[in-house]
């Protein structure tokens, strides 16, 4: 005689950043490895775990493509994803760096949102006449390249890069050009300039967390989480 059929709930949820309507089922047991292999790898490890189990668990829209979501909407999902399969409540641990004791914190993944600025804009103006338009990285890009650091000129010149829609002056608007033409573009611009971009990446949507507590030195002490290894 057959066993019965575990029946399986989807979940509606419509992503913070991109707002496109998610539907998608808790990940399984067997999944559950997959997650926990990634976890004990590299950042690029995790990422592929990520972005593999992602595909597993959402149902709807059928075409689902995680590499074109940026980072902010990824997150989001996952910590959904992750709260719906075991629960929304997350321990943690954290030493106090004065008083040298570990305090422990419950986290409801059900408040975790991204902080978004609302007067961010995607369009630049590099100067009187040249402008470019950008997007966020996407977990694709982030699965090559290295954004968290971009003191490296050469992953801010390859995220930048990856990231360029156009760029535009008086005359016309420039869509069809090649990596090393860019690049070529990207370094030749002043200092302003390029500061211009890198802040676009540096108030990029993020997933925070703040944890406030009293130590046993009775001093106001809080932790800011960041990312989604903060959260597991």
């Amino acid at each position: 005689m057959a066993l019965p059929k575990l029946d399986t709930p989807l979940y509606n949820i419509t992503l913070p950043v991109s707002q496109k309507k998610i539907s998608f089922r808790a990940f399984k047991v067997k999944e559950e490895k997959v997650l926990l292999t990634g976890k004990e790898g590299s950042a690029k490890d995790q990422l592929a775990a990520m972005r593999q189990l992602l595909i597993n668990c959402v149902e709807t829209p059928k075409d689902f493509d995680p590499d074109v979501l940026s980072m902010p909407d990824i997150e989001y999902l996952f910590i959904q994803l992750r709260a719906r399969s075991v629960q929304n409540i997350v321990e943690l641990k954290y030493r106090d760096k004065e008083d040298n004791i570990v305090y422990d914190f419950e986290v409801d993944l059900d408040d975790i949102k991204p902080t978004i600025d609302s007067d961010r804009q995607n369009k630049i103006k590099l100067n009187e006449t040249i402008g470019i338009e950008l997007m966020d990285p996407t977990l694709g890009v982030l699965s090559e390249i290295d954004i968290t650091d971009m003191d490296n000129s050469e992953n801010a010149y390859a995220v930048i890069a990856a990231c360029t829609k156009q760029v535009w002056d008086a005359d016309e608007v420039y869509d069809d050009f090649t990596k090393d033409e860019l690049i070529d573009f990207l370094q030749s611009m002043d200092i302003k300039m390029f500061t211009k971009m890198k802040e676009f990446f540096e108030t990029a949507p993020k997933i925070t967390h703040e944890l406030k507590y009293v130590n046993a030195e009775g001093n106001d002490r809080s932790i800011k989480l960041e990312g989604i290894s903060d959260f597991f």
